[in-house]
């Protein structure tokens, strides 16, 4: 991406102009801007040579819009108009059939980030081969094995640096209720964004996370059906995770649906800005290094149906937290002032 050290230092400071409902969508410009994980990303050899042969590609002309709105808010402070940047995603998603993001209504933030940086992946995907060998002799090479086989199939069709950086591997596991130790089945997947439930009796992101991972018992008509014995059992269900990415982003959901109505949770959930340790949630190979900083926050006000979203940035060259309002840009004096009732998406980044 061509960012210098000292335009990390003295740049960054740059808004972006609300086109019309794009609130929502210059916040997440603004936390990925920042991400400067995935500029890096872009600047590898292997990288570039894959998109010089993929010029035509839809995802590609996405990411080269970007690619230069980025380099514009990084080569100076002031305001910036996203212009070719939105009409690009209106086009691109009117060919993709993503109608949400073909015109000028408010979306949500986690929605719009989940489209952009699968557009990224795509612009740079391609097949490889993953090798396994050797025999398990733990209970956690078992695991490894199968999330490996889980990457393999995965890998085999579609690969990028994308998912090194942004993806984790959850497991679904099913244990025997009256024997603990016998483990059903255990299926990986992987996840992009965390959506983590609000735990209202004490809410804490740390709290959220333990709401998150609660095993359940699978009773009555939700009874796990043995394929073994033809039978339905009663069963402990959980999840796990096998690792988490270097940029771990989570969504709060304060979004719940009673009936036809749709109500929001203002709950002010507390998180840190420093010290995440989540190592005790991890399962797999060197558990004990998944220790996160946060460098940025979208926050959503308003109701269920609309609002306005801003970003809360950290500039870790400069040290700064600075506050995004569309086009207004402003430097936050107090750290702690970032937690809000309106966080909504939270990005950590891996410590060093």
């Amino acid at each position: 991406m061509n960012i210098s050290k000292e335009q990390y230092t003295a740049n960054g400071f740059t808004g972006l102009v609300n086109l019309g409902n794009t609130c929502f969508l210059n916040s997440c410009l603004q936390a990925l801007s920042h991400t400067y994980e995935l500029h890096a990303v872009f600047d590898k050899p292997a990288v570039q040579t894959k998109m010089a042969a993929n010029t035509d590609s839809l995802d590609v002309l996405i990411f080269n819009e970007w690619k230069s709105l980025v380099q514009l808010m990084w080569s100076g402070n002031g305001a910036v108009k996203p212009l070719r940047f939105v009409s690009s995603v209106h086009e691109i998603a009117q060919k993709k059939g993503v109608e949400v993001f073909t015109g000028y209504a408010q979306n949500d933030v986690s929605e719009f980030l989940r489209f952009v940086v699968n557009c990224f992946h795509n612009s740079i995907s391609r097949s490889v081969k993953v090798n396994i060998s050797g025999k398990p002799q733990s209970t956690v090479d078992t695991l490894a094995v199968n999330c490996y086989e889980m990457l393999s199939s995965m890998y085999s069709k579609e690969y990028s640096e994308i998912m090194d950086l942004f993806y984790g591997i959850s497991v679904t596991e099913i244990r025997g209720l009256g024997n603990a130790s016998l483990i059903h089945s255990q299926k990986p997947e992987q996840f992009f964004i965390l959506d983590l439930p609000i735990d209202r009796a004490a809410p804490t992101l740390t709290n959220c996370f333990n709401l998150f991972v609660a095993p359940e018992q699978l009773t009555g008509d939700n009874m796990w059906f043995n394929e073994k014995t033809g039978q339905k059992e009663v069963v402990q269900k959980r999840t796990l995770f096998w690792n988490l990415p270097t940029v771990l982003i989570i969504t709060l959901k304060r979004f719940e649906t009673h009936g036809r109505h749709i109500h929001r949770i203002n709950d002010l959930v507390d998180f840190p800005l420093s010290g995440l340790n989540l190592s005790s949630y991890v399962e797999g190979y060197r558990a004990d290094k998944y220790n996160y900083n946060l460098y940025a926050v979208c926050n959503h006000i308003g109701g269920p149906m609309g609002g306005h979203y801003t970003a809360f940035v950290k500039n870790d060259a400069a040290n700064k937290w600075i506050h995004y309002d569309d086009n207004g840009v402003s430097i936050i004096d107090n750290p702690a002032s970032i937690v809000t009732p309106m966080a909504y998406c939270l990005f950590y980044r891996l410590a060093v």
